[in-house]
Parts: structure tokens; C-alpha cells; sequence
């Protein structure tokens, strides 16, 4: 199933289980997700934490149901799924700057966004397969261990270096994780693709490529449908934020980085793959 529709899902079962919900790791389980896999596409796809995303609307909805007299601050508090007045009227106050007894008292009314709302807000990140508003991360130097060959050819080369390592493997190996790097000179493109190591000794079969330290916009991409519209959604993003950030270079030449990890699972429509993009403030 599409991961967006997925997500959807997700948000209705939250809103309908807000004061059950123990942790996230219940609503992994009721979607069938690992913990892990469902914390980091859940991230993704909302623009924030799932955990903050459940405390927000929990404290939405205690803002809501403090209008109706009838109902007591302490029994609002659990059935918005607190476990004690003292840990809502915290967070209460965290989020509206007051306690929830002033708010009642005040008559305060929150504008809260509907579920529908949330899901056309985050649909509208999307362009094709590719989360138009990327993450920004920054990474220390890093040691790529692998075989470099014609940017055209990246097929051949990923299956010739996927045949040494299955056979040789890779000194100084520090994951399993993947990375091809595309480098474009005026009239080529080269492609390096590896694994990433602790040092620049590894097996004679490997060339060591060095990535020097950077800051990237990295955006995500649901493989199935996502790389026909992945050049233009950077480049519009490079476009509109190019007061701020320019695109940094290798010799002069622009690069981009692919990363795969484990949520990378071939042709799958559930595969997903982290294209980086290497930038610098403009001064």
C-alpha cells in the first residue's frame, strides 16, 4: 500500500485511540511497521516525531473538551490520555502558556487543524515519489570504499562491486549501508559506489573515495515512483532557497549522493532512497 495512504491510516487510528495510545511502538505494531522504520517515516512524512505528534493533538483536544463545563479538568486530563493531573497541567502550560483552569476560566476556544487538514498539508510536500522539503544534516568527512566507472553505467557498476564484496568483502567497514556518488564534469558524469570505512586502507580491489565534510539537504525517495520527478524537485528547492544555500562542488564539479540503508528494498513500492545534496551557506 502507497506509504502516504499508509500514514493517513495512521493519523485517523491515532485520533480515534488518543487516550489509549502507551507509546508509539503500539501503533507500529497495529500498522504492521517496525518501531524503527515507522519513527523515521512517520518523521519524514509529517515533518515531525510521532510522539510529539501525539502529545500535540492530546493537548488540542484537552483544549477543546475544557469548553464543556461538564467536564472536570482531572477527567479531561485522562481521558486525553494523561497519566496524572500534574503531568497535564505541565504540559498544558508548556503549550498555551497558561494552566488549564485559567483557559477554562478565560474561555478560550484553540483553532485546531482537522485530520484531513494535517494529510492535505503534508500531501502537498509531495512532487511525484520525492519529499520536496528536505532534512538537513551535517556529516565529519567520510571514506567510501568502492569501484568508480561511467555515471551511465551505474547498474553494471554497483553488480560488479556487489560480486567483490560478496567474495572479498571490505576492510575497515563501518555498516552495510550503500552510497553512490555522482559526480558531473561539463560532458560526463562519473559514479562511485561502496561502502563507507574507518580509514583509506582497504582491500587493493577498492579505490577510496573522500567526501570532505558538509552540510546536505536530503531528501527522500520512494523508489518506485519517485526518481522521475527527483531532478526537478531539487533543483526547484536549490531555486528557492538560493539566498541561502548553493549547491557545493568536487574540483569544481557538482556532486549528489545516494544512500541507501535498510529501508532501501530493490523495485519494491515501499523502497526508499536518501538523495543528499551537498551545501553551503551563501555569505
Amino acid at each position: 500500500m502507497d506509504k502516504i495512504q499508509k500514514i493517513s491510516e495512521v493519523l485517523h487510528y491515532i485520533e480515534d485511540h488518543l487516550g489509549e495510545i502507551g507509546n508509539y511502538e503500539q501503533v507500529a505494531d497495529a500498522f504492521c511497521f517496525s518501531p524503527y522504520y515507522f519513527h523515521r517515516l512517520f518523521s519524514a512524512v509529517v515533518g515531525k516525531p510521532i510522539a510529539a505528534y501525539i502529545r500535540e493533538r492530546r493537548l488540542e483536544k484537552a483544549a477543546l473538551l475544557l469548553a464543556d463545563p461538564d467536564k472536570t479538568i482531572t477527567s479531561v486530563c485522562f481521558e486525553c490520555g494523561f497519566n496524572s493531573s500534574q503531568a497535564f497541567s505541565r504540559a498544558f502550560r508548556n503549550r498555551y502558556g497558561i494552566p488549564p483552569g485559567d483557559y477554562r476560566m478565560h474561555g478560550y476556544m484553540p483553532v485546531i487543524m482537522s485530520v484531513e487538514e494535517i494529510i492535505g498539508k503534508f500531501t502537498r510536500k509531495l512532487k511525484g515519489g520525492i519529499l520536496v522539503h528536505p532534512r538537513i544534516i551535517k556529516k565529519e568527512e567520510l571514506l567510501i570504499a568502492g569501484i568508480t566507472g561511467d555515471g551511465s553505467k551505474t547498474y553494471e557498476i554497483w553488480q560488479k562491486f556487489m560480486g567483490l564484496y560478496k567474495k572479498v568483502g571490505v576492510k575497515n567497514k563501518l555498516s552495510g549501508n550503500g552510497y553512490e556518488i555522482r559526480i558531473y564534469n561539463d560532458y560526463e558524469c562519473r559514479c562511485h559506489v561502496g561502502v563507507c570505512v574507518s580509514g583509506s586502507e582497504t582491500d587493493d580491489a577498492y579505490t577510496v573515495m573522500k567526501l570532505p565534510a558538509s552540510t546536505y539537504a536530503v531528501f527522500e525517495v520512494y523508489v518506485a515512483r519517485g526518481y522521475d520527478s527527483e531532478n526537478d524537485a531539487i533543483d526547484e528547492w536549490l531555486e528557492a532557497n538560493s539566498k541561502r544555500y548553493k549547491q557545493r562542488t568536487i574540483d569544481g564539479a557538482p556532486y549528489v549522493v545516494e544512500y541507501y540503508d535498510e529501508r532501501f528494498e530493490g523495485d519494491s513500492e515501499n523502497s526508499i532512497v536518501e538523495i543528499w545534496i551537498p551545501i553551503e551557506s551563501v555569505k
